[in-house]
């Protein structure tokens, strides 16, 4: 079951980073940013579209750490490493052959995310 979870993940990630629909994507960020903003007001005067670009890249990588830890029982800090250089890889191709941007500050937020993903994970296996 868990195998198929991250077989699915992996392949809706692989489609969302490698697909031509960057645009689609700062459009969806500027929607959350309006939505949180102005609809629904909760977001603070200072935050901007880019802050839930870096957000939303966060919690892109969240299942990654979480899936690897419980797949592999590998420590936290290798699913952080394998995230780093997977989400480096991901913006070198965006960057080079895709028509997106691939920037230093989505590989941070996506290892970010990939090891807040693992260290919960950790965590809770621990406190068992």
């Amino acid at each position: 079951m868990l195998v198929g979870v991250a077989l699915g993940y992996v392949v809706g990630l692989a489609v969302l980073v490698g697909g031509p629909w960057g645009w689609a994507l700062n459009r969806f960020t500027v929607a959350c940013y309006v939505w949180f903003r102005y609809d629904w007001p909760i977001a603070p005067d200072w935050v901007t579209p880019e802050h839930y670009g870096v957000l939303l890249n966060v919690l892109l990588f969240v299942p990654l750490g979480a899936l690897f830890v419980l797949l592999t029982r590998r420590p936290w800090w290798q699913a952080t490493v394998v995230a780093a250089a997977g989400s480096l890889a991901i913006e070198a191709v965006q960057w080079r052959w895709l028509d997106r941007q691939g920037t230093w500050s989505d590989v941070g937020a996506n290892t970010l995310g990939a090891a807040i993903g693992a260290l919960a994970v950790s965590l809770l296996a621990r406190r068992r």
